[in-house]
């Protein structure tokens, strides 16, 4: 079996032998886990993946259900555990990837690096200290860290010290993150003028009010997680208590005509709050525009006024609301050079495994050289697997 390597730039393929990957990571429709999962695939490696949510319910909402979790979940990890490390030993992968992986424990990554696999983290979060104990103990042990936080890097060396680490950008899904065609209850169940989709958070929740209470004849609709937490009458509204995912993102993000990019505040652990974020790629590569909190980073990847727009605080935002809602054929040529820009740049996950299967064979050959391995037995030279 040969996986095809995707240039990021031409889109020109090479041929190398297939991976046997072991992934853990969230496996739902649109996550950005998932989407590693398929761009491997894609690829043509072997992936097996289990996700910890198959054994600790997180869906329950009831505060009874809840309770009972948080007496259950030592025995629910352990069953996680044994379940993962029951598929290490019969795999015997060659590189094993932890999409954030928070509740990997360290005896399971022990037995994972003890079947000769290569394991690397990918960390998509603000801060490596707020997802529960087992974390700090896991990433010190993966081969190499990669981070979407570019203060991610000072982060580990500080709270963790490990330097075994880079950094690369989120990424779009090329299957989810896609123009789509919207019939007339597509229009119907997301057309908005201004929209949000994301978790809510404090500072995300003041943003918000001040645009609605600015705009009171605009329809702003806020999608995702957490909002019941919300306390502003001006929102009430806007609040639309569901999540979008997968297709339907792809959907909500083109029957908007403003698509918001706010960012998650600094918490506890991390030294900085967002900068980018995931939706600062997807939403261009949907084809919506984008009018993005402005940060240094952003700048690296977008043009103000060219490919995205930018507000600097609440009044900028309101002023820059106003004036797109005003400019449809300006707001069309920005979506459209947004997703231009987001295609010839690899801003696409398929660009991010790259990264990561490359740091893999970095790795790998060095661990050959220590063991006294030849190339010419190498046997992810000869495809085998």
């Amino acid at each position: 079996m040969i996986r095809r390597t995707v240039d990021k730039t031409s889109g020109s393929c090479g041929e190398s032998a297939s991976l046997r990957i072991l992934f853990e990571g969230a496996l739902w429709s649109g996550s950005d886990s998932y989407a590693y999962v398929r761009a491997l695939r894609r690829a043509g490696h072997s992936v097996t993946a289990i996700e910890a949510a198959n054994f600790l319910p997180t869906g329950w909402r009831s505060k009874w259900l809840r309770g009972l979790r948080r007496i259950l979940e030592p025995w629910l990890i352990a069953e996680y555990e044994r379940a993962l490390i029951d598929m290490a030993r019969h795999l015997s992968p060659q590189l094993f990837i932890g999409f954030k992986a928070n509740y990997v424990t360290p005896a399971a990554m022990h037995v994972i690096k003890d079947t000769g696999a290569v394991a690397i983290n990918v960390y998509p979060d603000v801060s490596f200290m707020a997802q529960g104990p087992r974390l700090p103990k896991t990433l010190p042990l993966y081969d190499w860290v990669f981070t979407t936080k570019t203060f991610g890097l000072k982060d580990l060396e500080s709270t963790l010290g490990v330097r075994n680490a880079s950094f690369f950008p989120p990424a779009y899904d090329p299957e989810v993150h896609a123009p789509c065609e919207l019939d007339a209850a597509d229009r119907a169940h997301y057309q908005a003028d201004v929209s949000f989709i994301g978790s809510w958070s404090p500072k995300k929740e003041m943003v918000m009010a001040a645009l609605a209470q600015a705009m009171p004849d605009a329809r702003i609709r806020i999608w995702g997680n957490t909002w019941d937490r919300a306390s502003s009458e001006s929102l009430r509204s806007a609040i639309e208590g569901r999540v979008v995912t997968g297709l339907e993102y792809a959907k909500c993000v083109r029957a908007s005509r403003i698509n918001l990019g706010l960012l998650s505040e600094q918490v506890q652990g991390a030294s900085s709050g967002d900068l980018i974020t995931h939706r600062t790629f997807a939403m261009p590569a949907c084809g919506g525009f984008m009018l993005h909190e402005r940060t240094a980073e952003i700048t690296q990847y977008f043009e103000e006024g060219i490919d995205c727009a930018l507000f600097s605080d609440n009044e900028d935002l309101v002023a820059k609301a106003r004036y797109y809602l005003d400019h449809e054929s300006e707001r069309a040529f920005v979506a459209e050079a947004g997703r231009a820009r987001a295609l010839r740049s690899g801003y696409s996950v398929d660009a991010r495994i790259q990264e990561v299967l490359s740091r893999f064979e970095i790795i790998a050959a060095r661990k050959r050289r220590s063991s006294g391995v030849s190339e010419s037995d190498n046997p992810f030279n000869r495809g085998t697997g």
